[in-house]
């Protein structure tokens, strides 16, 4: 996990030209009990994987928000303007980025823009909640880089918006709640 980190603090720098001030986590997730049962009121049993992904944020001033990934390096940098941010507007993996950004927007918190690089090593498609563990990585980076000191029940329910409402996966809070 350490050469992950390296490399993510490399990908920032390269990014950015800046050093990050920090490296949040979260974890992926599996289900021991209840598969598809949260968003049904049934009964869940996650537990958290050693595998998750890892964001840097930095905070701009311009609207701007510039979005990289070690996974996705033929899409180099990403550029989603936050002014007009709308469910549909931005498709594929940055999606769930820009879902935070939005449902962030959505509860009132103003943002001028990020530098966002994540790295990480949940598979995608393996129901093993890369998209959540995305999400919360980014949700938490946010949070305390722009000092909005939102709880964790507060990071919960913003990603689970910010999936629901943006990307348009009907999911309960189960996978947020696990990473």
């Amino acid at each position: 996990m350490n050469d992950m980190r390296d490399e993510l603090r490399e990908l920032f720098v390269d990014f950015t030209g800046h050093e990050a001030d920090g490296l949040w986590s979260a974890p992926g997730r599996v289900n021991l009990i209840g598969e598809h049962t949260d968003y049904n009121d049934g009964f869940v049993l996650p537990l958290a994987l050693g595998f998750g992904v890892r964001a840097t944020v930095r905070p701009r001033s311009d609207g701007a928000l510039l979005i990289t990934s070690a996974q996705h390096p033929d899409d180099a940098v990403v550029r989603v303007s936050l002014t007009g941010l709308a469910p549909g507007s931005v498709r594929g993996w940055p999606a769930y980025v820009a879902g935070v950004f939005w449902a962030l927007g959505q509860q009132g918190h103003r943002l001028g823009g990020a530098e966002v690089a994540v790295d990480g090593d949940v598979p995608t498609g393996a129901g093993l909640s890369s998209s959540a563990a995305l999400e919360c990585s980014v949700a938490a980076a946010v949070s305390d880089a722009f000092g909005l000191g939102l709880t964790r029940t507060a990071l919960v329910q913003l990603t689970r918006l910010s999936e629901n409402a943006f990307v348009g996966v009907p999911n309960g809070i189960m996978d947020q709640s696990a990473s």
